[in-house]
């Protein structure tokens, strides 16, 4: 067989192989919208009435010629109602149809394709030589097929008119590529297809039927590649699994056995299926991918709206806090005149509450800070022993008031010089350990140790205290991590101070960890620091 003699068959590959993958991509890049569905349909209706075109001239039988010809109607028909119902939804997601309308629709629809098949549209066919389209000898009831396929083809090709003259920007750009493509299809189609053989007598251009049909191709994938509607890795696919499809296709042209085109048109349909579940599963890859990114997105824009929050929120509750410890430190220093004892005990326990709820703020604003990587360290050398005994001596009162004994060993022969910001390390590391450790025993004692080996400096405080579980080992560095009892034991506990210690101990280059056998046997907090 020659190339120029398998032209027509060249085209109907050609056209199967480019309209079914454009068809699978779009309708696997959301199944569930509606357009993507009629899209999908108007493909699949579009590739069998290229095939039954092409092969109503390649039998020699000639009632399955006239078969074959009366199925190009069948397909037609499904592919005008596709593209009407395309064109009525396009390019929505979702889109609702009146029950009435839809009914009579589908009735009308099904009715006219089955009546197709009957000798009411075709009665006969004039034979002609095998290769070469045989004339149909037409029925009153291709009126019917004819007023029917022109209505919703004049229909959906109007409501796009319409719709294009509402729309603006790359969305009417979108309309007009569409309508361009399908309204050169469509007149192709009717004139040479429809008007040629049944008013002229001349199907002659039968042959180039699939050809017809590559106008929508180009216009739509010029649509999607210029308008950047897909991944360009789910682009590329579809466009290497097109020109596997259409090579393997050729190689049925050139097969001059009969055993020889059924196994390469298998292979075709090999190509071409495994081509469509390709980009199926790219398509799903980045849509995954996207979801996965606006989500992280969607994340990260809550957490920082959060943070705004909780910055005014904290900020405002501390002038509250600060203008109200002045008024109650006020009344204990006699600004306000004398003031009886009962008033000082009560002013008393106000500033006391006042102080505790200006720290959980501070607390709540560091956590925030350090999250959003705003804080800045100072790197100055300083002697962290100094920054430990100041500690001590500053909870040595609180630990007493509890009967609780405070052991320390710091050798004094050893230099504990380290590089880092004494403040942050001292008040949100050294004294919130110390304070923890102390609230969360009652019992017992505290034994502090400061160490130094291969050039690290440790840091330990171990007490009798409450202890932790493995589960609350999970939860004690994370921000607002708490343990579960430890409400019981400390009733103004924020979780945010293991977290900010964890946080500035890291800034640091080193690691804070903790210990313990279980609730009830006590706990030991370790910090390692580089040493200068």
């Amino acid at each position: 067989m020659s190339s120029f003699h398998n032209f027509d068959l060249l085209s109907v590959g050609f056209v199967v192989a480019s309209t079914g993958i454009l068809g699978s991509v779009i309708y696997f890049s959301n199944p569930k919208s509606i357009t993507n569905k009629y899209f999908l349909g108007f493909s699949v209706s579009t590739m069998l009435w290229g095939v039954v075109s092409y092969l109503n001239y390649q039998v020699a039988n000639i009632s399955l010629v006239l078969f074959l010809i009366k199925l190009v109607l069948f397909f037609a028909i499904f592919q005008a109602y596709f593209f009407y119902k395309l064109m009525s939804v396009f390019p929505n997601t979702t889109f609702t149809f009146t029950s009435k309308y839809r009914r009579h629709l589908k009735l009308a629809v099904l009715g006219t394709a089955l009546l197709t098949l009957t000798p009411f549209v075709y009665s006969g066919i004039k034979a002609a030589p095998l290769g070469t389209v045989s004339q149909p000898i037409a029925a009153p009831g291709i009126l019917l097929f004819v007023i029917l396929a022109v209505s919703l083809v004049g229909n959906g090709i109007f409501l796009m008119v319409k719709k294009r003259g509402i729309a603006g920007g790359i969305e009417r750009k979108q309309f007009t590529l569409l309508l361009s493509g399908v309204s050169i299809m469509f007149t192709l189609i009717i004139v040479f297809n429809l008007i040629f053989p049944t008013l002229l007598n001349n199907t002659r251009f039968i042959p180039l039927s699939a050809l017809f049909v590559f106008p929508f191709v180009l216009f739509t994938a010029y649509a999607i590649a210029r308008h950047h509607l897909f991944n360009v890795k789910v682009v590329s696919t579809a466009i290497i699994t097109f020109f596997l499809a259409l090579v393997s296709f050729i190689e049925i042209i050139f097969a001059n056995t009969a055993s020889l085109i059924i196994f390469r048109s298998s292979i075709f349909i090999l190509v071409l299926i495994f081509g469509i579940n390709l980009i199926r599963g790219v398509l799903r890859e980045v849509e995954q991918r996207e979801k996965i990114e606006h989500l992280a997105s969607e994340l990260q824009l809550a957490n920082d709206r959060q943070e705004g929050l909780i910055h005014f929120v904290s900020h405002q509750i501390k002038g509250y806090l600060t203008k109200s410890k002045a008024a109650f430190a006020g009344i204990l220093e006699g600004d306000f005149g004398e003031t009886p004892d009962s008033i000082k005990s009560v002013a008393k326990e106000g500033l006391r509450d006042n102080q505790e709820g200006v720290e959980t703020v501070m607390s709540i604003l560091s956590a925030a800070n350090l999250k959003k990587g705003t804080v800045t360290y100072k790197r100055e050398s300083f002697d962290f022993r100094k920054v430990v005994v100041d500690q001590i001596e500053g909870h040595t009162k609180e630990a007493r008031n509890k009967n609780l004994t405070l052991e320390t060993i710091i050798p004094g022969d050893v230099d504990f010089t380290t590089i880092g910001d004494r403040d942050q390390l001292s008040q949100h590391v050294v004294g919130n350990l110390i304070d923890n450790s102390i609230k969360y025993t009652l019992k017992g004692g505290l034994k502090i140790s400061l160490a130094k080996k291969d050039g690290k400096i440790f840091f330990s405080i171990k007490d009798t205290g409450v202890g932790i579980t493995e589960e609350d080992k999970k939860r004690l560095f994370t921000e607002g991590g708490r343990g579960k009892e430890s409400t019981k034991v400390n009733v103004n506990s924020t979780g945010y101070g293991l977290f900010i210690a964890k946080e500035i101990v890291e800034a640091h280059k080193g690691r804070i960890w903790a210990e313990s056998e279980g609730t009830g046997k006590g706990s030991t907090f370790w910090v390692e620091l580089p040493a200068a």
